[in-house]
């Protein structure tokens, strides 16, 4: 059953300072059934709403697009979300949609017909949309850029949320040069608050991530990456009698567990996930290499647990580009 929108007041767009902390928590614990907020939520969640740049360094499985989706929620506009993997944009706007928040995605999967219902909703006076998760190749289009200018120039863009930001970086470890074209959108859409995301990021690269994106005088936040739930563990392969028979052995150990392995080449990633599959490991191989349809359906039954493991290139999730 969706829920309706829980109305705040005030809720008129950013920078108007009206929203308090029970509001917000109010709009957490109706949307998303959570009591309060993590970490350095709260604080970047009244920064962008204070219409304040915002530079947040939020460890993986911190809460980083509560950042955004909370804000959404509290405004009347659209929270533009750029993604580089759209992967992860479908499984974030298939949650959003199943709360019965609107959110969509535009990427090449899609077809046209879903992508004109899209463009018609943006196109109205009066867009249902809360959230819109795009690449950032898709906006260095000029078609695009035209469509976000009209929308910002009507007063309807609230935020911009730039995720896994460190791409924008040479010094980062994932730098992906569609991200550098995302410098003009602070010089083109001037007084919406940009929120940059991110979960790893040296002090080099978080000053080349502010400095590229020309965010004004940001608050920059940080989290302790100390995160007491997770075991490491380092088994090196050539000490090993039988590497492929260990790794066999440690994920039926584990028992019901829901995991990633990592290879450098797809070949691998296929050889490996039918050696496992004869050993009863429910498993399936997620490449660049597969066809589009088939990476989806891997990825579905992976997220619905209806298989155990994912073997995947280093690239996982930027293979669905």
């Amino acid at each position: 059953m969706k829920k309706s929108s829980l109305p705040l007041r005030g809720s008129i767009g950013p920078g108007n300072h009206e929203y308090s902390n029970e509001s917000l928590v109010k709009l957490l614990r109706w949307h998303f059934g959570h009591s309060e907020f993590r970490g350095k939520q709260l604080e970047t969640i009244k920064a962008v709403l204070s219409g304040k740049d915002c530079f947040c360094l939020m460890p993986t499985g911190g809460g980083k697009s509560v950042c955004y989706q909370i804000p959404a929620l509290a405004t009347k506009g659209i929270v533009l979300v750029v993604c580089p993997l759209i992967a992860l944009m479908e499984n974030q706007v298939m949650a959003l949609k199943e709360k019965g928040i609107s959110a969509e995605y535009l990427s090449s999967t899609q077809s046209i017909q879903d992508k004109k219902k899209i463009h018609e909703d943006l196109d109205s006076g009066k867009p249902a949309l809360r959230l819109l998760y795009v690449t950032p190749e898709l906006i260095a289009t000029p078609g695009f850029m035209a469509k976000l200018m009209k929308i910002y120039s009507r007063g309807l863009l609230s935020l911009i949320a730039i995720d896994e930001a460190h791409c924008i970086s040479t010094w980062g470890h994932d730098f992906r040069p569609g991200y550098r074209k995302l410098s003009s959108l602070r010089s083109r859409l001037p007084n919406v608050p940009i929120l940059a995301l991110t979960a790893t990021a040296a002090p080099k690269v978080q000053k080349d991530v502010i400095a590229s994106l020309g965010l004004q005088n940001p608050l920059v936040l940080m989290s302790s990456f100390n995160r007491p739930n997770i075991y490491y563990e380092v088994r090196y392969k050539d000490l090993l009698d039988d590497p492929l028979a260990d790794l066999s052995k440690q994920l039926k150990a584990s028992g019901d567990v829901c995991g990633i392995i990592y290879c450098l080449e797809r070949a691998l990633c296929d050889q490996l996930s039918v050696y496992l599959a004869k050993y009863g490991i429910s498993c399936a191989a997620y490449h660049a290499g597969l066809k589009n349809e088939l990476r989806k359906s891997v990825l579905e039954d992976w997220l619905s647990s209806k298989i155990q493991v994912v073997v995947a290139t280093v690239a996982f999730g930027y293979s669905c580009l």
